[in-house]
């Protein structure tokens, strides 16, 4: 397939009301080159050599914009938009609640479900083995104690007679050292993996860990890493929901999702409740001590944006920006720099998938905007239950289907150039 002669992508700054807008060029730019808005400042199209390039933009524009042409990029087309209405922005984006992640206690409700191994296809859970579906809170749940609780937890009796305040929060659930365990015919849910008692479960196969807090749990089919277990935990297996791939009910299609998307909840989660945004990802290598993998830092240089590519087809997108570099010897970096930097440990599997996916990114990016300083630039798309409504694909014109003789793009009537 040739490379298209125009790339187009724009990302929309909400705090400061503005729209980029980037074009790059096959060839040089020349007088016949154009940027061109409709009618209703909701597409933008590019003209150059006999080719156009149009996208959606992620929300509408007000005015005219100055287009400009940096003499020493000429294969390069830079714009500022200013946005004319932050409240179609405003109504869709509020009315999301928080960081969403698939598969919450809320989505499971029918007790048909199934899971199944993402890799091959077996059956882990059959349908109607799990009666009801709860969400587990936050991993920094512990840490938030002193802020919940006036004063610790105690026991009702005589305190010469009855237990320790340690003795009586532990027994009660509220110690640090509480453990989750599951119950038959209850899931329980986090924002990355199911809690379930081994009774529910089949085709699945424990494997010791060179390291000692854990087994691994793989599928017994085709060997695939599907979670872990911990001592600690009794007959309760941690199931990864990137490994895994649900039934809802006999009569609907499986569901999966790639790895990204729960480590895109898991950062958004943890810079939330830090004040870094640079977190340390990496593996945990359980069965290769003697050997150090990579790492990635990463720098979540903006949580929350929407963005438009010509390569990603015309819808606009919600994503993180991450700024990205590779970090040898992770674990000593978090030990000398744990006062500023975040950790987040996820398996090797999904390490992989989440780093092919951020390099990948990259060529979503124009060329121009790929590096800062010594880091990669990349996106992380964010998921969502409820498509805001910028991403709405029926009100994309673009999405719409037309005659094979409708021009979708015809001019010059109902279009303007840019810079005119």
């Amino acid at each position: 397939m040739p490379k298209p002669k125009i790339y187009l992508y724009a990302e929309i700054l909400i705090h400061i009301r503005q729209l980029t807008l980037y074009a790059s060029l096959e060839t040089d730019k020349n007088e016949h080159t154009k940027i061109l808005i409709s009618s209703d400042k909701h597409i933008v199209t590019a003209l150059h050599e006999g080719e156009s390039s149009s996208i959606y933009l992620p929300t509408q524009i007000s005015g005219t914009a100055n287009v400009t042409f940096p003499y020493d990029r000429k294969t390069e087309i830079s714009a500022r938009l200013q946005i004319d209405d932050l409240d179609e922005l405003k109504s869709t984006s509020e009315n999301v609640s928080g960081i969403e992640v698939p598969w919450s206690a809320g989505d499971l409700t029918g007790t048909k479900l199934a899971l199944q191994c993402k890799g091959c296809g077996v059956e882990i859970l059959a349908a109607g083995k799990i009666n009801e579906w709860k969400d587990l809170p936050s991993n920094h749940w512990a840490d938030l104690m002193d802020i919940w609780f006036c004063h610790k937890p105690h026991d009702d009796k005589d305190p010469e007679h009855g237990a320790t305040t340690t003795a009586a929060a532990e027994s009660k659930g509220f110690s640090a050292k509480s453990k989750t365990i599951a119950k038959p015919s209850v899931g329980l849910i986090d924002t990355v993996s199911f809690l379930i008692n081994g009774e529910d479960c089949k085709n699945l196969k424990e494997e010791e860990s060179s390291k000692s807090n854990y087994s691994i749990v793989r599928c017994a089919s085709c060997e695939s890493v599907l979670g872990s277990k911990s001592p600690d935990a009794e007959n309760s297996f941690r199931l990864y929901k990137s490994r895994l791939s649900i039934k809802p009910s006999s009569d609907e299609p499986l569901q999966q999702y790639a790895a990204a998307v729960f480590i895109c909840s898991q950062l958004l989660s943890l810079i939330e409740s830090s004040i870094s945004r640079k977190v340390v990802l990496h593996d945990d290598t359980p069965d290769a001590p003697h050997r150090s993998r990579d790492g990635l830092l990463l720098w979540i240089f903006n949580p929350d944006i929407y963005y438009s590519s010509s390569s990603r087809g015309p819808t606009a997108h919600r994503a993180m920006k991450v700024f990205y570099k590779s970090l040898p010897e992770p674990a000593k970096f978090i030990d000398d720099n744990s006062n500023t930097h975040e950790e987040l440990v996820v398996p090797p599997e999904d390490f992989d998938d989440f780093n092919t996916t951020l390099h990948e990114s990259s060529s979503i990016l124009p060329q121009s905007a790929r590096k800062f300083q010594d880091w990669d630039v990349g996106l992380v798309d964010r998921w969502e239950k409820n498509a805001t409504g910028i991403s709405r694909m029926d009100e994309n014109p673009l999405n719409k289907k037309v005659d094979d003789d409708f021009e979708v793009f015809k001019l010059p009537p109902g279009w303007k150039e840019l810079y005119m």
